[in-house]
Protein backbone atom coordinates (compact mmCIF):
# COMPACT_ATOMS: atom_id res chain seq x y z
CA UNK A 1 0.00 0.00 0.00
CA UNK A 2 1.26 3.55 -0.86
CA UNK A 3 1.97 6.00 1.86
CA UNK A 4 0.43 8.50 2.24
CA UNK A 5 1.68 12.12 0.67
CA UNK A 6 1.73 15.02 2.14
CA UNK A 7 2.11 19.09 0.95
CA UNK A 8 5.65 20.51 0.82
CA UNK A 9 4.87 23.54 2.32
CA UNK A 10 2.43 22.04 4.92
CA UNK A 11 3.66 19.38 6.32
CA UNK A 12 0.90 18.30 8.36
CA UNK A 13 -1.46 18.16 5.10
CA UNK A 14 -2.67 15.24 3.13
CA UNK A 15 -1.82 16.28 -0.78
CA UNK A 16 -4.54 17.11 -2.86
CA UNK A 17 -2.78 17.55 -6.17
CA UNK A 18 0.76 17.71 -7.79
CA UNK A 19 2.73 20.71 -9.60
CA UNK A 20 2.98 19.35 -13.02
CA UNK A 21 5.81 21.84 -13.59
CA UNK A 22 8.04 21.03 -10.35
CA UNK A 23 6.20 17.99 -9.11
CA UNK A 24 5.90 19.22 -5.89
CA UNK A 25 3.13 17.83 -3.65
CA UNK A 26 0.13 20.37 -2.63
CA UNK A 27 -2.68 20.47 -0.59
CA UNK A 28 -5.86 21.85 -1.29
CA UNK A 29 -4.67 25.60 -0.13
CA UNK A 30 -1.29 25.59 -2.45
CA UNK A 31 -2.32 23.70 -5.11
CA UNK A 32 -4.01 26.48 -8.62
CA UNK A 33 -5.35 24.71 -11.44
CA UNK A 34 -4.49 27.47 -14.74
CA UNK A 35 -6.04 26.00 -18.15
CA UNK A 36 -6.53 22.51 -16.18
CA UNK A 37 -2.89 21.82 -14.80
CA UNK A 38 -2.36 22.22 -10.90
CA UNK A 39 0.35 24.46 -10.33
CA UNK A 40 2.54 25.58 -6.81
CA UNK A 41 2.79 29.63 -6.62
CA UNK A 42 6.15 29.56 -7.49
CA UNK A 43 5.29 27.82 -10.70
CA UNK A 44 2.74 29.23 -11.48
CA UNK A 45 4.03 33.20 -11.09
CA UNK A 46 6.85 32.04 -13.75
CA UNK A 47 4.65 30.75 -16.42
CA UNK A 48 2.41 34.22 -15.73
CA UNK A 49 5.36 36.19 -16.21
CA UNK A 50 6.39 33.66 -18.89
CA UNK A 51 3.28 34.92 -21.32
CA UNK A 52 4.51 36.55 -24.45
CA UNK A 53 2.68 38.66 -26.71
CA UNK A 54 1.77 37.99 -29.91
CA UNK A 55 2.10 40.54 -32.90
CA UNK A 56 -1.33 41.88 -34.66
CA UNK A 57 0.91 42.93 -37.73
CA UNK A 58 -1.38 40.11 -39.28
CA UNK A 59 -3.91 41.48 -39.17
CA UNK A 60 -3.52 44.65 -39.42
CA UNK A 61 -2.44 43.68 -42.61
CA UNK A 62 -5.46 41.48 -43.65
CA UNK A 63 -7.77 44.58 -42.40
CA UNK A 64 -5.78 46.69 -44.53
CA UNK A 65 -5.95 44.72 -47.89
CA UNK A 66 -9.53 43.67 -47.17
CA UNK A 67 -10.28 47.97 -47.09
CA UNK A 68 -8.28 48.32 -50.28
CA UNK A 69 -9.89 45.60 -52.13
CA UNK A 70 -13.27 46.89 -50.84
CA UNK A 71 -12.34 50.55 -51.84
CA UNK A 72 -11.39 49.03 -55.24
CA UNK A 73 -14.42 46.80 -56.43
CA UNK A 74 -16.49 49.66 -54.92
CA UNK A 75 -15.15 52.25 -57.48
CA UNK A 76 -15.45 49.69 -59.61
CA UNK A 77 -19.13 49.19 -59.43
CA UNK A 78 -19.85 53.17 -58.96
CA UNK A 79 -17.77 53.73 -62.86
CA UNK A 80 -20.25 51.00 -64.00
CA UNK A 81 -23.47 52.27 -62.44
CA UNK A 82 -22.97 55.88 -63.71
CA UNK A 83 -22.21 54.09 -67.52
CA UNK A 84 -25.68 52.24 -67.33
CA UNK A 85 -27.45 55.18 -65.78
CA UNK A 86 -26.04 57.79 -68.34
CA UNK A 87 -26.89 54.77 -71.31
CA UNK A 88 -23.34 54.32 -72.24
CA UNK A 89 -23.62 50.75 -72.83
Amino acid sequence: MPSPRFCVFHAERPAYAVCMSCAKTLCQECATQWDGIWHCAACLAAKRGAVKRESHAAGWILVTAASLLCLFLSAKVMVWSGALLAGLR
